[in-house]
């Protein structure tokens, strides 16, 4: 049938098929795969129809002891007792090589770090396997830590950009004690090059050192919680300015904001009591971007008596009619690793068995894409 018809109407309805039956129809021929695989214009026409028509699946990457190996788990799909539904090879390391760190995700696309000597940076697709490696900062001879991060697309300029900070030497400490600006670089993925910016002097990176998590993206800016003495807040770095600014937090009765999130265009907050009998969990929302009156309750999900012991709880997704905690409970014999399903209305948790006796895992979710990032 594909020999009786016009290329242009093959395109049309290959777009409108999931990404799991357009990897499998690579092998109808080379074609077909050219198509799928490397024409930038259709990956983005997929990812437009799925995105408008809300059939975009989810899935969550998690680390596994080999570096070269992940986990994932596809969030749109019923609990399973078996936990995984497949794994996921990482193209740019190798087994017994060096771990590989999950910052960020953005459209199907993971901001991922080879903990290596030299700290490469990737750009990852896990489900056509494209990456990119980037460029070190011309002015960088090394990177040793990178407490800041946060990875985000500038549709306006068809631009994905990647915002850090690297801590070298002792050099950023000196320039704190002297009261000089603060930098940090953004990479262009146009312009194939990184770029220095100033962030605020109240910009607490140290506050972030600890923290797997990078910005939040959301309206096409990132975010930071920031715990200044004079309140809590958000900083917000808008990609198309690359300017920064201050954004307020919902006025909150009990416990701390401790992650932000989002979900589609709406920034979230959760905040979280001490997870001891009679804790719960709060998700917030900001219903119209920028604008304190508009932050709003989602709901309210008592801990007690649900979870078990809890060592400790992050979010780690928040979609249509629930949200995905990643909990960790602490045994004699070890962690036990579950991953709960939380539904708005119902707040009945469903709870996958993620592992047993180990130390943190790494998690990141991504929407199955065949986006890339073509040469500039």
């Amino acid at each position: 049938m594909a020999d009786s018809l016009p290329e242009d109407v093959i395109v049309r309805i290959l777009e409108r098929l999931p990404i799991k039956s357009l990897i499998r129809f690579t092998c109808v021929s080379k074609r077909w795969r050219f198509i799928i695989l490397c024409d930038p214009e259709f990956a983005k026409a997929q990812f437009q129809i799925a995105s408008h028509h809300q059939t975009l699946r989810h899935r969550l990457l998690i680390s596994t002891a080999c570096e070269s190996e992940f986990n994932s788990l596809d969030l749109d799909a019923p609990p399973s007792p078996s936990g995984y539904n497949s794994s996921v090879r990482c193209p740019f390391t190798q087994p017994g090589g060096h771990p590989v760190r999950l910052l960020c995700s953005c459209k199907g696309l993971i901001l991922a770090l080879v903990c290596n000597q030299e700290n490469d940076m990737y750009i990852w697709n896990p489900s056509s396997q494209f990456f990119k490696k980037l460029p070190d900062p011309a002015d960088l001879p090394s990177k040793t830590c990178l407490p800041c991060y946060g990875f985000g697309y500038l549709s306006a300029t068809d631009d994905y950009k990647v915002i850090a900070s690297f801590k070298v030497s002792v050099a950023d400490d000196e320039m704190e004690e002297n009261g000089s600006s603060k930098e940090m670089h953004i990479f262009s993925s146009k312009a194939n090059t990184w770029k220095r910016t100033e962030a605020p002097l109240d910009f607490d990176f140290d506050f972030y050192s600890d923290s797997d998590f990078g910005g939040t993206l959301s309206n096409e800016a990132l975010h930071w919680l920031d715990d200044e003495d004079d309140g809590p807040g958000i900083f917000a770095f808008d990609l198309a300015k690359e300017e920064f600014q201050r954004m307020p937090l919902p006025i909150l009765l009990d416990g701390e904001v401790s992650y932000l999130r989002a979900f589609r265009d709406s920034l979230c907050v959760f905040d979280f009591e001490n997870l001891v009998p009679a804790s719960s969990i709060d998700l917030w929302v900001m219903q119209k971007y920028g604008v304190a009156d508009s932050w709003t309750n989602l709901f309210n999900f008592k801990v007690s008596n649900q979870l078990g012991d809890i060592y400790y709880c992050l979010p780690v997704s928040v979609m249509e009619t629930s949200t995905f905690l990643h909990k960790v409970t602490r045994f004699r014999d070890g962690n036990f690793i579950d991953l709960i399903r939380i539904g708005h209305t119902e707040q009945k948790p469903e709870m996958h068995m993620l592992s047993r006796n180990t130390g943190l895992m790494e998690m990141i979710e991504y929407e199955e894409t065949l986006l890339w990032l073509a040469a500039p």
